[in-house]
């Protein structure tokens, strides 16, 4: 029977400042894949504005900073494309449900705002995204999903688990799969490259939308569109990138902690201020599974005997 996340399970007062840290597994991994791995984490990036210049979707999001902003406005501009401005915000790692204050001229900081290929789909997305006072002062979640490309299943999804305060809906997508809970809060579910979002902390995803369960075949559609763009601009990074989101993994949240578990690296960074541990173990079709090939961080250790270890320590050094 599955397990519903409801807010009561949530620390209402806790929020977790946005970071992410990739910690090598072996030394072996890191060799492999250590130099490759910041231009496999940024493709998606580079994916979004080739997908907006190419006619793939209407809008894209893009930060600039001080340091390319003129870069990237020349850039734009001779794609015969748009941006304007939505707000200012403090640079972060990891991911952020909301944008962190800053003031003006922080170097650390950057502009989010819209890209597109017409104004008239550029305002449309800062009036949903409430920009100055317009749209009531109201986001209107749906319009920028459509404006974005998301399948509408997916925008409904969103809306709806953002309302509840999942601003990270990692076991809400995973539990409408078709998983099996083998603990109160822990699930093993099948999904695929395209609806995998829990390795985007640090970058590595397709699509950037959150799937409405990790079998939904409207996003496996966008996501073929996506991988398509990838290959024709760099086929080897993108080949990586498939690679990493194929291998079996393990994401589990506590206290507003996320720790993802990969055969090669671990992730840690910000995510739900949940009361107590969710585990989702996820599996690609026809590889290894995540039950065989990994261990969820702590189960092998006995935490009484931990905790009197400690405690003889303590003691010892008085």
């Amino acid at each position: 029977m599955e397990r519903n996340m409801t807010r009561d399970d949530l620390i209402h007062s806790l929020d977790v400042l946005p970071f992410s840290r990739l910690v090598w597994n072996s030394e072996a991994a890191r060799t492999k894949w250590e130099p490759v791995i910041g231009a496999v984490a940024s493709l998606h990036d580079r994916a979004e504005y080739e997908m907006v210049r190419l006619g793939k979707r209407k809008c894209g999001t893009l930060h600039l900073a001080p340091h390319n902003f003129h870069v990237l406005i020349e850039r734009l501009k001779k794609d015969g494309m748009v941006w304007l401005p939505i707000q200012w915000s403090k640079n972060y790692s990891g991911f952020a449900h909301y944008h962190l204050p800053t003031t003006v001229g922080d170097p650390n900081s950057s502009c989010y705002g819209v890209m597109a290929r017409n104004l008239e789909d550029a305002e449309a997305f800062r009036t949903a995204s409430a920009y100055n006072g317009r749209n009531a002062g109201k986001v209107d979640h749906e319009v920028i999903g459509e404006l974005l490309g998301f399948p509408p299943c997916c925008a409904k999804f969103f809306v709806e688990e953002w309302g509840n305060g999942f601003f990270d809906p990692v076991w809400q997508s995973a539990v409408r799969g078709n998983g099996v809970m083998v603990g109160d809060r822990t699930l093993e579910v099948e999904g695929n490259v395209f609806t995998n979002q829990m390795l985007r902390y640090f970058g590595f995803r397709i699509t950037s939308h959150f799937p409405c369960s990790l079998n939904c075949e409207a996003t496996k559609e966008v996501g073929e569109v996506w991988l398509d763009v990838m290959k024709k601009m760099d086929a080897d990074l993108a080949d990586l990138l498939v690679e990493i989101l194929e291998m079996p993994l393990i994401w589990s949240c506590l206290h507003g902690i996320a720790i993802v578990e990969t055969p090669i690296f671990t992730i840690i960074t910000n995510s739900l201020p949940t009361k107590e541990s969710w585990t989702v173990m996820y599996n690609a079709p026809g590889k290894p599974k995540a039950s065989a090939e990994l261990i969820p961080l702590g189960s092998d250790v006995d935490y009484d005997k931990l905790t009197e270890a400690m405690v003889e320590q303590l003691q010892w050094r008085r």
